[in-house]
């Protein structure tokens, strides 16, 4: 994963969820989130990732991360949940 990359970071039931905007064609964007324990650097490799959003087309980079938050929140959820 590219470390040039817009990662923004949040923490979440002592998990950190990174979530970087991707522009898609059209003037669409979408997610790349990845979920990694807390000091881990967000283009390494993390304890559970995604590769990308869920195929909605957002129309702004804040509403694409956003929806990677929720999404990140949610693989965070189904980790400890294991």
């Amino acid at each position: 994963m590219s470390n040039d990359q817009d990662w923004q970071t949040e923490t979440y039931k002592g998990m950190e969820v990174h979530v970087s905007p991707l522009p898609r064609d059209g003037g669409n964007w979408d997610f790349t989130v990845r979920v990694a324990w807390p000091g881990e650097d967000s283009s390494s490799e993390a304890e559970l990732a995604a590769a990308s959003g869920d195929d909605a087309d957002y129309p702004s980079p804040e509403a694409a991360v956003a929806a990677g938050f929720a999404r990140g929140y949610r693989m965070v959820d189904e980790l400890q949940a294991r």
